[in-house]
């Protein structure tokens, strides 16, 4: 990690945010469009 430039290491951090962020809304969002109601009673319960 130390042999990195901050610059690589500012794009990595950028591209896993990314990734992750992709992965969270599509697990967010598949279930809520086929059951919207249960799932939206079960995030706020």
């Amino acid at each position: 990690m130390s042999s990195q430039s901050p610059l690589t290491r500012t794009l990595v951090a950028i591209a896993a945010a990314l990734a992750m962020s992709t992965i969270a809304v599509g697990a967010a969002v598949g279930p809520a469009q086929a059951n919207a109601n249960p799932v939206q009673v079960s995030v706020n319960a």
